[in-house]
């Protein structure tokens, strides 16, 4: 089995190496126009990894950080009495694989499962983080789900009065993708410390 540190570092870094990787890949050919989605919510995640030079790199790499994502989850909690956000995590991971499948593939069923899937995938994964923060009250960890939250509520009234709006809702998929990878990587500096104080 791998070692929680090392666990957590693949989670927070195989995502954002398929997410960057493959924007770059389709922006560089030319098939979509080179911009910056973090600002300017040009493009989706979903748009930028679909595209034909880009979506096999991109599937192999968040299939396998879906798997990764499932098995960790029972592992970070494995001191709670209370297994709810374990399989609400694990669910999160299994919805995630669910819209990589489906990604770049027609019909009705495949569209119902990205958007679904996806939206499903954020809030489970958040709201296992969150509590994952406060359970362990690790201050780093606290510190991004207080972002993750802010982000989050402040992401409501455009989803909601906006909804023709692309761009923020483009805006607010990448700056939460990018947070929860972030929250990974600060579980794995917080191990890191943990192990060289023993």
């Amino acid at each position: 089995m791998l070692n929680l540190r090392f666990h957590s570092f693949l989670i927070f870094l195989i995502p954002v190496i398929a997410i960057h990787v493959s924007f770059f890949l389709s922006t560089s050919i030319g098939a979509l126009d080179l911009c910056n989605p973090y600002i300017e919510g040009c493009l989706s995640i979903s748009r930028s990894s679909r595209q034909p030079i880009s979506i096999l790199f991109f599937k192999v790499l968040m299939i396998v950080s879906g798997i990764l994502l499932f098995f960790i989850w029972p592992r970070i909690l494995k001191k709670s009495d209370d297994s709810t956000f374990k399989i609400i995590g694990q669910i999160g991971s299994i919805f995630l694989i669910i819209y990589v499948i489906a990604l770049g593939n027609d019909g009705d069923a495949n569209r119902f499962m990205r958007q679904y899937g996806v939206f499903i995938f954020y809030l489970s994964t958040l709201s296992s983080q969150w509590y994952c923060s406060f359970y362990m009250k690790i201050n780093s960890l606290k510190l991004i789900s207080y972002l993750q939250i802010a982000t989050t509520t402040a992401s409501i009234p455009f989803y909601v009065y906006l909804k023709n709006d692309s761009a923020l809702e483009n805006i607010f998929e990448w700056w939460l993708s990018l947070s929860i990878n972030i929250w990974f990587l600060m579980y794995f500096i917080y191990l890191s410390n943990h192990e060289q104080r023993q």
